[in-house]
């Protein structure tokens, strides 16, 4: 009977979790409960909506390209954006002179794709380019 008494005792110490292996314990059973609730949170929350563009244009010559501009598209809506056609129009006293478009395949939501777009003639102090979103997809 002391064998199966001491047998008894050293399971009962085997069994006995130290602080350690209890921190562990809450602090995974806290973290996998509030990544839970804030998915919760977000998905009830979440109201669908299209994506919202907006275009930037500024001029970036270079020595070999005296024509260029930088192009920033920007995405601040909630859903991606596939396939965004920007039209940029040179004009001069009102008229336009040249058009160029230009194709981005993504543009995430929240956030910004940047392209270069070049034009065959110079521009001039009257010159100016205006940009805009011609069309775009949902994926």
């Amino acid at each position: 009977m002391d064998d199966n008494g001491n047998h008894k005792k050293q399971q009962e110490v085997k069994d006995q979790k130290n602080l350690l292996e209890w921190a562990v314990f809450w602090l995974s059973l806290l973290l996998v409960t509030t990544v839970i609730g804030y998915l919760g949170y977000q998905a009830y929350t979440y109201t669908p909506s299209s994506p919202e563009i907006r275009v930037e244009v500024q001029p970036e010559p270079t020595p070999q390209q005296p024509n260029r501009y930088h192009v920033l598209v920007h995405n601040d809506g909630a859903i991606t954006a596939e396939a965004v056609k920007v039209e940029l129009v040179l004009q001069e006293a009102g008229e336009e002179v040249e058009k160029v478009e230009m194709e981005m395949m993504w543009v995430p939501q929240q956030s910004r794709r940047e392209g270069w777009a070049n034009f065959t003639r110079k521009p001039t102090n009257k010159n100016s380019v205006s940009a805009h979103v011609v069309s775009y997809q949902k994926p």
